[in-house]
């Protein structure tokens, strides 16, 4: 065995997803939200941000580890910052002044992406619930999580689980590309349902859609945003700036609405269905609307709300928590509150059960970083989350743009998109006085990878 093997790249990942961030635009805009005038750093600030946003989505959980990552392909991309000057453009740099300019810069970046979506075939990617396409309909889902802390961070408090010492961001997700429009990290001990960090989050990540995609909103939320000043605020929104907003959250099975679900006729209750479309066993909805008396002025509640229930089997390990009612009748009871277009209250239940998916994404996004905060000061961390979002963000334009060929690897995880895409090795060979990667010609997804090198290079150049 001889060493002076040159040339070597362990994951032609890192080249690709550069490419990608340099044809789409992203790089670009990054770098000129950066900029401080008569400040000239040896690397440019909006790539430093990229490469930590590529590690991130190669599996990297620090700093350093993300531009280790990135560094393994210099041979193809040249020199990369150091570990040093990233943590200090996220720790010192990166304040709210810019964090602001960089928010502004990626919105201008997803209308370039979101009107590269709609030049597809297929056109822009739509909600589809239970056969029903929400065409024309942006679904915006909100869900708060929490991150586990093992060090003493700012803001890190014991959470609603006891047993969890942490931070509780709110994240916003887009049902309808996968993208994280916003995240709001909070302390450990902030409450779930406190509708002004709810309001403050969702203006975000509205600020973050393209003027045309504002017109018609659905928010999604479980019962954390069942609170008067959201749903007002909601509608207020909406009307002043002339936009059909509406919102589907969870809400409290309190007494009235145990009272009138009891007075709900058997023949009134109809089939749940599933998101899929699937009838669901011994599962029943119904809308206790003209039951209960909720849009009085005084009570607060906006106008026009409807509240639908739903009745399931009662699963051994929700009796601890359910009333002696739920316990009698061995069905778990659970509520829904709306003011969804229609009367076809499965369909509608099914949109709302449709709002688990945000889990999924909140999951992707601790795989891509938010699982473990790297800063002690909360702020620091805050400007982390700007790179998870943008990690988050690459991959879902990747999945819908340049991946859309593959049946797995458009609806891939980041996990497995490394696994099966990412860590192919490669190497960079010199030949007619051309630089070319060399892939392994033995690994099953190299078509693949080269089909979506060759999109991404087909990439009109941004404007």
């Amino acid at each position: 065995m001889t060493d002076g093997a040159t040339g070597l790249v362990p994951a032609a990942g890192v080249p690709l997803l550069r490419l990608f961030a340099e044809k789409s635009g992203v790089r670009g805009h990054a770098s000129t939200a950066l900029l401080v005038p008569g400040f000239h750093p040896g690397h440019d600030r909006g790539q430093v941000l990229v490469d930590v946003a590529i590690g991130l989505a190669m599996g990297a959980t620090s700093v350093s580890a993300a531009m280790d990552t990135t560094a393994g392909a210099s041979p193809v991309t040249g020199a990369v910052a150091s570990g040093v000057t990233a943590w200090r453009l996220f720790g010192d740099e990166l304040d709210p002044v810019m964090l602001e300019r960089l928010a502004r810069a990626r919105a201008t970046h997803r209308r370039r992406m979101w009107s590269l979506l709609a030049a597809r075939p297929q056109g822009f990617p739509r909600v589809s619930v239970a056969g029903h396409v929400w065409d024309g309909w942006i679904v915006i889902d909100v869900d708060a999580s929490l991150v586990e802390s093992h060090s003493e961070k700012e803001g890190a408090a014991p959470t609603y689980k006891k047993h969890v010492f942490g931070l509780h961001p709110i994240l916003v997700t887009c049902a309808n590309t996968g993208e994280i429009l916003a995240i709001l990290l909070r302390p450990g001990n902030a409450g779930s349902n406190t509708a002004e960090d709810h309001i403050t989050v969702l203006t975000e990540a509205i600020a973050q859609l393209p003027a045309r995609y504002r017109r018609k909103i659905i928010f999604r939320s479980d019962g954390a945003g069942a609170t008067k000043d959201l749903l007002k605020w909601i509608k207020e929104t909406a009307a002043k700036g002339g936009h059909t907003w509406h919102y589907s959250v969870g809400f409290d099975v309190t007494a009235p609405i145990r009272d009138a679900i009891v007075k709900v006729p058997e023949k009134i209750w109809a089939c749940a269905i599933t998101p899929e479309g699937k009838v669901r066993d011994r599962a029943y909805v119904a809308e206790l609307t003209g039951l209960l008396d909720l849009n009085r002025d005084e009570d607060g509640w906006p106008g026009g709300m409807r509240v639908t229930a739903r009745l399931e089997p009662l699963h051994p390990k929700h009796r601890k928590n359910a009333s002696t009612l739920e316990k009698r009748r061995g069905q778990r009871f659970q509520a829904v509150a709306h003011d969804l277009p229609g009367h076809h209250y499965p369909r509608q239940d099914a949109f709302h059960r449709d709002h688990a998916d945000v889990e999924s994404v909140i999951k992707d996004g601790k795989n891509l970083g938010l699982r473990r905060l790297p800063f002690y000061a909360m702020a620091a961390n805050q400007a982390w989350c700007h790179a998870v979002m943008l990690a988050a963000d690459l991959l879902a334009w990747l999945r819908l743009l340049i991946l859309d060929h593959h049946p797995d690897l458009r609806t891939a995880t980041p996990a497995l998109l490394r696994r099966l895409l990412f860590q192919i090795p490669a190497r960079l060979v010199r030949r007619a006085r051309k630089r070319l990667i060399r892939l392994c010609a033995g690994h099953p997804h190299t078509a693949d990878l080269i089909t979506a090198w060759s999109k991404i290079r087909a990439l009109a150049a941004p404007s």
